[in-house]
């Protein structure tokens, strides 16, 4: 049987060829990497090994070697199926993926080489506090090799995805290693094995993938990211040790994620999905990555609030001029809040939530929070008449408050003037003429609506002229008042 030490402990070369200096990783479940240095590349090295090594070996590459546990030990179809997986491994060029360089079987033990990457792996920045740039830089990377092994042809699933796995290259990219190979024995003995290579770490795993006879699909290594993301930036992992199994159980729930930028907490939200199907796409985050300044973060208020029918969201989802990939993934972030306020059971979980973003200034949130305690009961023009808000209140022991809705509508719109579907609400919110007195409300709710066409000048398509429509409606109901911009008193 192969025994590593006795390579550590004399000058004996593994496989005849590489010198193992220290282990990298002996934490995997299968398999423990090594440094190891390349005599073939050092200058004047003699390939005769029986002759001293020469003394200078600074001219050698160092290498990392991936070398499988003797439990691995392949058999002829094993060995066969560990080949054929290697090509298609080192086929599968991108800048961020690692791609082996070599492999062989040695005394019965598969092993890969891949190049050695001195500044380590995302480990090293779990707790930290990362700029934005080089968290967003993280995710662009990360989300780029996990597209090119998602759109690779046979399709690679990583089934792996956590800090360790994520390396840092001699150019400061993030690249993905350990992917598209697995040490399996077709006989028998293997079956074990197999089944603990495939199934990653648990901290890591979506809840799909506890299911009886699971299929590898692309949304559980996207869950695996948003848990390594989470980690990462909260420094614990999302459902503990047992992964989605504690998410499926609901024993446990998300870190508050406090501290973070809002599009960052709801891409970790929305990689977290329970379902599947709710999970952006590698392609899809790329999209967030690139084009996070270019939000328009009514459109997922609207549809976490039920506002769009059925037929208003295939026409959103499927309107290049209306909807980006990216508004798309961010439907799917808010559909978290709204799966929780919608619950009995989670509903508080979820009135945490929002509150934790309320405090953060979160101006999204706020806008929520303030739609929470409006009373829909009445006979304001407004676009948040809804009948589930009804149990939702419920659920969170809530009770409707009219002004600490619009004083939170105020602070939503101190946050962000810009958004016309807040100025629309803010001022039919002040047509009430309820609390501050009317003659003021009015002047306001006309400066609302102006500022809304004024924001709505130059964008085009069919929802932007509905709002126009609103605005001038709106501005029918204030004649003979002078706009006034309001002011939290």
């Amino acid at each position: 049987m192969l025994d590593i030490k006795e390579f550590l402990a004399s000058n004996k070369l593994f496989d005849g060829r590489y010198r193992l200096l220290r282990a990298l990783s002996t934490d995997g479940g299968t398999a423990d990497v090594w440094l190891a240095l390349d005599v073939n590349t050092i200058d004047g090295y003699p390939l005769n090994e029986e002759d001293p090594m020469p003394i200078d070996e600074s001219s050698g590459i160092q290498v990392a070697i991936k070398i499988y546990r003797p439990k691995n030990a392949l058999d002829i179809e094993g060995e066969k199926r560990f080949r054929e997986e290697f090509k298609i491994a080192y086929n599968c060029h991108h800048s961020n993926l690692l791609q082996p360089t070599g492999f062989n079987i040695f005394e019965g033990i598969p092993y890969l080489v891949l190049p050695y990457c001195e500044a380590g792996s995302a480990e090293q920045f779990i707790g930290q506090r990362l700029p934005d740039e080089r968290i967003w830089k993280f995710i662009h990377d990360v989300a780029s090799g996990l597209d090119r092994l998602h759109s690779n042809q046979p399709q690679i699933i990583h089934q792996d995805i956590k800090p360790a796995n994520i390396l840092i290259d001699d150019n400061g990219n993030f690249t993905i290693t350990d992917f598209g190979i697995s040490a399996r024995n077709s006989s028998g003995q293997g079956s074990e094995n197999e089944d603990e290579e495939n199934s990653g770490t648990m901290a890591y795993m979506a809840p799909e993938r506890f299911q009886r006879d699971a299929t590898p699909i692309p949304p559980s290594d996207i869950w695996a990211l948003g848990a390594t993301l989470c980690e990462i930036l909260a420094g614990r992992v999302p459902f503990g040790e047992e992964g989605g199994i504690n998410q499926i159980n609901g024993k446990m729930s998300m870190p508050a994620l406090s501290g973070l930028s809002s599009d960052l907490r709801h891409l970790i939200q929305s990689c977290l999905q329970k379902d599947p199907n709710k999970r952006p796409t590698a392609h899809n985050i790329i999209e967030i990555a690139q084009n996070r300044k270019k939000k328009k973060p009514w459109l997922p208020i609207l549809i976490t609030l039920g506002i769009l029918s059925i037929a208003g969201i295939l026409y959103f989802a499927t309107n290049k001029e209306e909807t980006t990939e990216e508004e798309t993934t961010v439907i799917a972030d808010y559909a978290h809040a709204e799966e929780l306020l919608s619950n009995g059971s989670s509903a508080q979980q979820g009135l945490e939530l929002l509150q934790s973003l309320v405090d953060q200034k979160d101006y999204q949130a706020t806008f929520l929070m303030s739609r929470l305690y409006f009373d829909t009961s009445d006979d304001r023009d407004t676009l948040f008449y809804d009948k589930s808000w009804k149990s939702m209140r419920a659920y969170c022991g809530i009770k409707t408050d009219n002004v600490v809705s619009h004083d939170l509508l105020m602070q939503a719109f101190q946050l962000n003037e810009d958004d016309y579907v807040l100025l629309y609400q803010l001022g039919s919110d002040f047509l009430s003429g309820d609390r501050r007195g009317c003659e003021r409300n009015l002047a306001y709710a006309l400066w609302c609506f102006e500022q809304g066409e004024k924001t709505l000048a130059n964008e085009p398509g069919p929802r932007a002229n509905l709002y126009r429509e609103y605005f001038h409606k709106g501005k029918l109901k204030t004649e003979g008042f002078t706009p006034k911009k309001p002011q939290i008193e």
